[in-house]
């Protein structure tokens, strides 16, 4: 068996992304190869199941591996072709999780405070901009673009311009041809795009009732199912 190095408690989900690329990009992983289950990688590696899962599904969604559920991991038979867009992606500089980990921590507030301040007509740009993502027919090609526009719109009834920007900010970091690949991958699962309106509309009638514990915690309850997805869970 290939034998990894233990990963340093430091960027740990850089080093995993880092260690399987080279190996496939020096050809001691090859095309069809099964990685080593995922308790012995993680135990290998030295780090916790959830990081390995992380670097995995960026892995997946940068088309390196493949994850056959119930079967393994494997090297994809076209992984060499994609070595250089996955290079280019620069894994390296900041964790994707960590997005989804700071949008867990200002979005719930933010939905909340929108079903205090949002006006009558910030709350129709809200229903607006959920038509169109219900609407949408790319197969997850503008899913992105779209899902940004309506967290936007519902942060924008918050009326906290800092926060704003923070989100604003997040969101544009995360509009990579990874994070577009992460969401279309995260999609394929029959039913969850359906349930990703649902988990939608649910903020959406908090924040039209005023409520806004229910607006927080339909907002945490969305976050937590997105991370759920790219995890392939």
């Amino acid at each position: 068996m290939e034998r990894f190095n233990a990963v340093k408690q430091t960027k740990t989900y850089a080093e995993i992304v880092d260690q399987i690329s080279t190996r496939i990009e020096q050809g001691v992983l090859k095309p069809g190869d099964r990685l080593p289950a995922e308790r012995t990688l993680s135990e290998t590696l030295n780090i916790g199941r959830q990081t390995l899962r992380e670097a995995l599904s960026v892995l997946e969604a940068l088309g390196l591996i493949e994850v056959k559920h119930g079967i393994g991991t494997f090297v994809r038979t076209d992984a060499l072709s994609r070595l250089p867009l996955a290079f280019r992606e620069e894994v390296n500089a900041d964790n994707p999780f960590e997005f989804l980990e700071a949008r867990r921590v200002i979005e719930p507030e933010m939905a909340g405070l929108a079903a205090k301040r949002a006006s009558e007509g910030e709350i129709a740009d809200m229903e607006t901009s959920l038509a169109e993502l219900k609407a949408d027919t790319s197969g997850g090609k503008r899913e992105y673009e779209l899902d940004r526009k309506l967290h936007l719109a519902i942060a924008r009834g918050a009326h906290n311009d800092s926060l704003y920007r923070s989100l604003a900010l997040i969101t544009e970091q995360m509009s990579t041809h990874m994070w577009r690949a992460m969401k279309e991958k995260s999609l394929e699962v029959r039913g969850r795009e359906e349930n990703f309106h649902r988990e939608h509309e649910a903020v959406l009638e908090a924040v039209k009732a005023g409520d806004h514990k229910g607006a927080a915690q339909a907002m945490l309850t969305h976050l937590k199912s997105v991370e759920r997805s790219f995890l392939r869970k």
